[in-house]
């Protein structure tokens, strides 16, 4: 059954649906009828765990999204409170969202005209985890204000974005709730559901009031990156366009903001040692407005112990040294290898030498680590401290982004050609003794 299909209802949505009308009244506003003619409800009935099993029995004429209503939900005069409350909080939102000739962000999303299946479909959304409403109003502040800072004039367009900013989560209310509890480590396999949320968001609001193409594209990108590198469609170039882009800006920024961790500095560095993921422009947006605030100063007590970042480092060195000793036996395989492996292989290839480059920038593969620490110590400087722990989490989270991404993707490739991507992994990782040119 496909999530957001004309024939069919998504039964994870269902069941979010239904779990809403336990605090809200949810109404059918039109007759939903079967594929076959059969009217299922009519309009006015009320959708609950009751005609939870008859809905998902039949193939419905029309998407249940656009067929109901959720009495008392979500309406924009609350995204006002939110928006304010998200400013006083996150220094990064008040440098991006400040403006002295605009109307308040968050004044211009509380008068914002959502249709009553957007309405509707944020209420559910909201209901499903603790602090998503919050979330998703402060990703439309952040599409808003880079949208007024990159697209200046383009009101209509601007509230497209916005709107995208909105709902471009709302995927997730599709996919099974096991996958998104926080916390949850997820395999390739597992993580391959939650990588869909994009395109099924996509297909939910094409051809929905109040949303329709524009929308849909823009939360279509939300999750891709201008080198390609991004998901669920890995687009680039020309295909990332500047709406897309905008998204998925704001939405890397707002988890950032989330961290809680001197998201100013995590983004300036996130910028500095993997460029391409976004446009000049689009980083120069964030750059000028991080240059107008600080983060919050760190005091030396609280700054993480450097003693912590030795075996970070020594990992990181050791896994790039594997990588280096391993050109040849990549570069056999790749000339090797057919169109789809080869495209994996590339692909990873050049991921693997930014964060090689980007590790050596920093001079941490030109130290002992245990000198580097002696002398940094010296300095008793947090800032410097929360630098280089910044830094190293920003790499070793794009190592795991890197093996997460190649085995999603060779995962639709051939048995033997994931098995490629598979032991290249393990030699990367050390799991393997060859470090050489021999044979798999």
């Amino acid at each position: 059954m496909n999530a957001g299909s004309p024939d069919g209802v998504n039964p994870h949505y269902l069941d979010h649906v239904v779990a809403t009308s336990q605090t809200h009244e949810v109404e059918v506003t039109e007759d939903i009828v079967a594929g076959n003619g059969i009217k299922l409800l009519a309009k006015g009935a009320r959708v609950d765990a009751d005609v939870r099993d008859r809905l998902l029995a039949h193939k419905l004429r029309k998407p249940l999204e656009g067929c109901v209503q959720v009495v008392g939900g979500v309406i924009p005069a609350r995204f006002e409170p939110i928006a304010e409350g998200l400013l006083d909080k996150h220094p990064l939102l008040r440098a991006l969202c400040a403006s002295q000739r605009a109307r308040p962000v968050s004044a211009s999303l509380a008068g914002l005209a959502l249709s009553l299946p957007i309405q509707s479909l944020l209420t559910v959304y909201a209901q499903h985890q603790e602090d998503r409403l919050s979330h998703t109003v402060g990703v439309a502040m952040l599409t808003l204000s880079l949208a007024r800072r990159l697209l200046p004039g383009e009101i209509e367009r601007h509230r497209v974005l916005a709107t995208a900013g909105l709902v471009h989560d709302v995927g997730e209310l599709y996919i099974d709730p096991a996958y998104l509890r926080k916390g949850t480590r997820l395999d390739a396999d597992q993580w391959r559901h939650i990588v869909t949320h994009p395109l099924v968001g996509h297909r939910v609001l094409r051809d929905m009031v109040g949303a329709g193409q524009a929308v849909a594209d823009a939360v279509m990108l939300h999750h891709e990156r201008l080198d390609s590198f991004g998901y669920p469609r890995g687009v680039g170039g020309d295909a990332f366009t500047l709406d897309g882009q905008i998204l998925a800006a704001a939405e890397w920024l707002m988890a950032l903001a989330e961290s809680g961790s001197s998201p100013l500095m995590r983004a300036g560095m996130a910028a500095r040692l993997v460029p391409g993921e976004f446009s000049p422009a689009v980083l120069e947006a964030v750059s000028a407005a991080a240059r107008e605030v600080l983060d919050v100063p760190i005091e030396l007590a609280s700054a993480t112990p450097l003693e912590e970042a030795v075996p970070r480092i020594v990992r990181l060195a050791a896994t790039l040294r594997r990588f280096h000793d391993l050109r040849g036996w990549i570069d056999e395989r790749t000339a090797e290898a057919p169109a789809g492996l080869r495209t994996v292989l590339e692909t990873g290839l050049q991921r693997m030498l930014r964060i090689q480059a980007s590790f050596s920038s920093t001079g941490l593969d030109a130290h002992s680590p245990e000198l580097l620490l002696a002398e940094l110590a010296v300095l008793r400087d947090p800032h410097v401290y929360m630098e280089i722990m910044t830094m190293i989490g920003e790499l070793e989270w794009r190592m795991r982004e890197l093996e997460r991404e190649q085995r999603l993707r060779a995962g639709l490739l051939a048995t033997h050609e994931y098995a490629v991507i598979a032991d290249l992994i393990d030699r990367l990782k050390g799991a393997r003794a060859e470090l050489s040119t021999g044979t798999a």
